[in-house]
């Protein structure tokens, strides 16, 4: 498989089991299993809300949690959902 990253989080996704589903129990290809399932997203929350809560992974990223932020900030809105 051909590592994507989540288009709500930015995760790497290495493995298809890493996805979650559409409401027709279908793969989503776009969305990983933490932010996504059953068609829905799991929280509905606002671009910088998500951000807030992604940052606290900072350490398994391998990065600060300023450096995790900052990077959350400039990718974040390049993808699918959050672009405008």
């Amino acid at each position: 498989m051909e590592q994507t990253i989540c288009q709500s989080c930015a995760m790497p996704i290495t493995e298809e089991s890493q996805f979650w589903t559409n409401s027709d129990e279908s793969i989503n290809h776009d969305y990983c299993i933490y932010c996504f399932k059953d068609g829905k997203f799991i929280d509905n929350v606002t671009m910088e809300e998500y951000i807030d809560m992604c940052s606290q992974y900072w350490e398994q990223a391998g990065m600060t949690n300023e450096e995790m932020r900052h990077y959350c900030e400039k990718v974040f809105p390049t993808l699918k959902r959050w672009k405008k």
